[in-house]
């Protein structure tokens, strides 16, 4: 078993604050379920009795918990964790994320939500185009109509998706139906919706979902303009800036890509 003397402390330089490090150290090993107290202590190279000193200190806050099967994240966390949630504030966490992007592509950026059958656009940063998307923040359209919608959809079903397309667009054929589908298939492939208007206002969008601590998606970003701008290659050159503007956005509410996204 390593002794704390054996090993270079990183937190040396935390005069006062290295115990409430490691403290912190702990709790990051229990985000994703219980661990044992020997695994503690062996993954972050501390003895027993100083893992279990600050395990029972942080369970004595209700930080930590006790099951079966080790340590778990404690009642006092879940309640934060909720509150946090509740108080998160979209417009403020993406507003620097969506003018770095506006300010790398000089293009329109919008940041929108899902309401039911609808998707509502929260905040615009206006691009050096001449030619701007009209939409404010405040407007809302139907949800498969826009490319914010789209990215809003990704995680959905293809039974939802059917659904959603016949309860909006009930008139539309079955082909306009199968079209839709597969272009949602490409999308969700990609990571990005690559959206034309279907409006006859010539505008042209790419949109990407941004997903929480839980891996849901709560909003989505787009590049919008005038399809005289937005060629197809434009399209293609600006999806890995707005897949990326949208990973931040997500890291900063607490998302951890897989390896595998």
């Amino acid at each position: 078993m390593p002794k704390d003397t054996d090993v270079k402390d990183p937190y040396a330089s935390l005069k006062g604050a290295q115990s409430l490090m490691r403290a912190l150290d702990i709790l990051d090993q229990v985000i994703n379920g219980p661990v044992k107290s020997a695994d503690l202590a062996r993954n972050l190279d501390l003895t027993r009795s100083t893992t279990h000193r600050l395990a029972q200190a942080l369970r004595a806050r209700d930080y930590l918990a006790i099951t079966p099967d080790g340590y778990s994240l404690g009642p006092k966390l879940l309640q934060l964790g909720s509150m946090a949630q509740e108080q998160t504030d979209y417009v403020r966490v993406a507003r620097p994320h969506l003018e770095a992007l506006s300010a790398e592509t000089g293009y329109c950026v919008f940041l929108g939500k899902r309401e039911g059958d609808w998707s509502r656009h929260l905040d615009r940063v206006t691009g050096r185009q001449r030619l701007r998307v009209a939409t404010a923040p405040g407007d809302r359209r139907l949800i498969v109509e826009t490319g914010i919608g789209k990215a809003l959809l990704l995680d959905q079903s293809e039974d939802a998706l059917t659904k959603f397309f016949q309860a909006e667009k009930p008139q539309a054929s079955a082909k306009k139906l199968k079209d839709w589908l597969d272009a949602m298939r490409e999308n969700r492939a990609r990571g990005v919706v690559l959206h034309e208007s279907e409006a006859g206002d010539f505008v042209r969008s790419v949109a990407a979902p941004v997903r929480n601590d839980k891996g849901n998606i709560v909003v989505a970003i787009s590049i919008a303009g005038a399809a005289a701008y937005l060629t197809d290659k434009v399209l293609e050159e600006l999806a890995a800036p707005v897949k990326a503007a949208a990973a931040s956005i997500g890291a900063s509410l607490g998302y951890r890509a897989s390896t595998s996204d």
